[in-house]
């Protein structure tokens, strides 16, 4: 019997979803951080519902409870600080989190087959999380809000170029054309913003570089034939924007209130 060809293929599905979740992730950092901060629990908790099934865990209910809870903890962590930049208690978070994923492995009933690589993969899914949570202090300003919008713009823009892989030829330019567009899109929101365009590029092109490297690691995963694991990819894809935007706004823009 012949199978039916998907109606849309996999890399379109990806890229409209991560360029929707940009776009509540930008919208939320306009709002301020602890809107921006549920949008990224929520991100999270995305993640939480399909890391187990993507990368076809061991007891993906425990899995996916430790790696909700660990959201929940780092998310509030970076919120509830007054100080500044707001992520003294973080780590704290993290360190609460990690130990929640070994007790997880230790509660389990089923002889812990694949522990290493169980727990391994929740020490990763809580790592970046993490990653995302470093947007949150840059929504206090609003010189940060518009880096947050630009650098996750460049990352979405990135997933719009992967879309071109379906033909062969084009499949060596995927790396530069995803900098390419993700320079592009953070100058188009530096440029409505009327923030710096130049320190908006960097961040647009290194988030681009990044978004693009995990989703090529993730891609090859068996489980993309699926469409949770392709949700899960796309919204993972934004939170490596969290240290390239934290990193930019830190080392070039001082008006962020990060150095």
């Amino acid at each position: 019997m012949r199978r039916s060809r998907a109606l849309v293929p996999p890399s379109v599905e990806v890229a409209a979803i991560s360029c929707c979740a940009a776009l509540v992730v930008a919208l939320a950092a306009m709002a301020g951080p602890t809107t921006l901060a549920l949008a990224l629990w929520l991100i999270g908790a995305v993640l939480a519902w399909g890391w187990a099934g993507m990368l076809a865990l061991p007891a993906p209910r425990g899995t996916s409870a430790v790696l909700l809870g660990g959201a929940l903890a780092v998310v509030l962590s970076a919120v509830l600080d007054t100080s500044r930049p707001g992520l003294a208690w973080v780590p704290a978070a993290l360190a609460i989190s990690l130990i929640g994923a070994f007790l997880h492995q230790l509660l389990r009933v089923d002889g812990r087959p694949r522990i290493v690589e169980s727990v391994s993969s929740v020490v990763l899914g809580l790592g970046l999380i993490t990653c995302g949570v470093l947007l949150v202090p840059l929504a206090h300003t609003e010189l940060g809000a518009g880096l947050v919008a630009a650098t996750v713009a460049g990352a979405a823009a990135s997933a719009l170029t992967d879309t071109l892989g379906r033909w062969e030829a084009l499949r060596p330019w995927l790396v530069p054309l995803a900098l390419l567009s993700g320079g592009a899109a953070a100058v188009l929101v530096a440029s409505a913003a009327g923030d710096p365009w130049r320190a908006l590029l960097l961040a647009g092109v290194v988030a681009g570089a990044a978004s693009h490297a995990l989703r090529s690691v993730l891609c090859t995963l068996p489980t993309m034939a699926h469409a949770r694991p392709r949700l899960v990819m796309a919204v993972t894809a934004l939170l490596v924007a969290g240290p390239v935007a934290y990193g930019v706004g830190w080392a070039l823009l001082p008006a962020t209130g990060l150095s």
